[in-house]
């Protein structure tokens, strides 16, 4: 049950920090501003930046997973 907890514990934080670094990519490859100069909320770059640290959460709990049972066998 520990490892399950700690592998979910360092995908939460992988996802955070994944989530805030691929929105900015996509903030800075394809900014949110109108043809008149405004900002605006970037609904679109949200939802890749979510879908995309939800991908890569799954892939870091799992590669967790695999690392600690590893270890422990040994």
């Amino acid at each position: 049950m520990k490892i399950y907890l700690i592998s979910f514990l360092i995908s939460i934080i992988t996802m955070t920090m994944s989530g805030v670094v691929v929105f900015n990519i996509l903030d800075y490859i394809d900014p949110p501003v109108t043809k008149e100069g405004f900002r605006y909320m970037p609904a679109e770059n949200l939802l890749k930046s979510f879908f995309s640290s939800c991908i890569i959460g799954a892939v870091v709990f799992i590669l967790a997973i695999r690392i600690q049972r590893q270890r422990r066998n040994k």
